[in-house]
């Protein structure tokens, strides 16, 4: 069994739509280009530890927040 956590970037997702921020709105707030959140968002990049920690972040929560079950 692993020990590795994976982040749910769906939820991630969600919270930004929840909050009403387009991915250019959440990109601004992270300080990171549109297209690193939009291919995050669709599933085009895995994005990296520091990346994802931007985004939360930027969104008020906890990378904890967004842990697949």
């Amino acid at each position: 069994m692993s020990n590795t956590m994976k982040v749910d970037l769906g939820k991630i997702t969600l919270e930004r739509a929840n909050q009403g921020l387009s991915a250019h709105e959440l990109s601004l707030k992270a300080e990171l280009s549109k297209n690193v959140v939009s291919n995050m968002e669709r599933g085009y990049v895995k994005p990296r530890l520091h990346t994802i920690g931007k985004i939360v972040n930027a969104l008020g929560k906890k990378v904890e927040d967004f842990i697949e079950n």
